[in-house]
């Protein structure tokens, strides 16, 4: 049994219900084995500082170095801008 990704707005909700400017989530799941990290930010740049922080918890966990290197969506599009 696979277990479900865990949202952005699951990060963004623990960082408006305690005013929080970073987030990141790490979960795990015994019965599938499965790590999950999901970061939030509540500027751009916030939102690439947890980015950076989730890859290196990625990292220090052993994940495979093309998970590590996440960019979320809103820095790659203001980069665009």
């Amino acid at each position: 049994m696979k277990t479900q990704r865990i949202p952005i707005r699951a990060a963004k909700f623990v960082a408006e219900e305690f005013n929080l400017d970073q987030v990141i989530l790490l979960a795990f799941s015994k019965t599938t084995g499965q790590t999950h990290v999901v970061t939030y930010g509540k500027t751009v740049a916030d939102c690439e500082q947890a980015a950076q922080g989730g890859n290196r918890m990625k990292r220090a966990l052993g994940w495979p170095e093309e998970l590590c290197n996440a960019v979320p969506a809103r820095a790659r599009k203001a980069k665009k801008a």
